[in-house]
């Protein structure tokens, strides 16, 4: 069984991955979280993928002496981005809902289906992606987020098999999924 962390910009990010604590044989990041996180990342998406240059958050990542990602996905079509702007280059173009998603569950959902169906992970563990009105970690003026309530219906509507491979370490999504401790998050002894 392989597990992955995806990681997002909740300001939960740091707490949730020091409690984890378990088995992890990947890392997904999510937009802003590919700065802070100083280990491997098999994947960096993004539902913004200009922002890797436009934001510097490739740029952030290589000041700190962290590892490129080995993959950039974002979501867009014919080389842009939903936006409409020029996909960086590098940036590999993925659908970004599961099969049958209808609504956008946020850039988070979006590594989420990165990690089970597009790398093959059989396990998600969330880490900053709590979906609640918590301030982005990055966010100096500590505003909430109140935009998480569009994307929540996405995440109560994915589908049983989905859902039943996913915890998550804090917030909404928690209550949603599940969470704990690493062992007992997956039912084992």
């Amino acid at each position: 069984m392989r597990t992955c962390l995806v990681l997002g910009g909740g300001d939960t990010l740091q707490d949730d991955i020091a409690a984890y604590g378990g088995p992890v044989d990947g890392a997904i990041a999510a937009n802003d979280a590919g700065m802070v996180w100083p280990g491997e990342l098999d994947a960096w998406v993004s539902l913004h993928a200009t922002h890797w240059i436009g934001k510097g958050w490739v740029q952030g990542r290589a000041d700190r002496g962290y590892p490129p990602a080995r993959r950039h996905l974002g979501h867009g079509a014919a080389g842009r981005c939903h936006a409409g702007k020029e996909l960086p280059e590098g940036v590999e173009f993925i659908p970004y809902k599961f099969p049958g998603q209808t609504r956008s569950g946020s850039s988070g959902l979006f590594a989420a289906k990165v990690a089970l169906i597009d790398m093959g992970f059989d396990r998600v563990v969330l880490c900053g992606v709590p979906m609640d009105d918590r301030p982005h970690y990055w966010d100096e003026g500590r505003q909430p987020w109140k935009a998480c309530e569009t994307f929540r219906p996405a995440w109560q509507a994915l589908a049983p098999e989905y859902r039943a491979r996913m915890r998550s370490m804090s917030g909404w999504t928690r209550e949603l999924l599940g969470g704990g401790w690493p062992r007992k998050m997956f039912g084992l002894s």
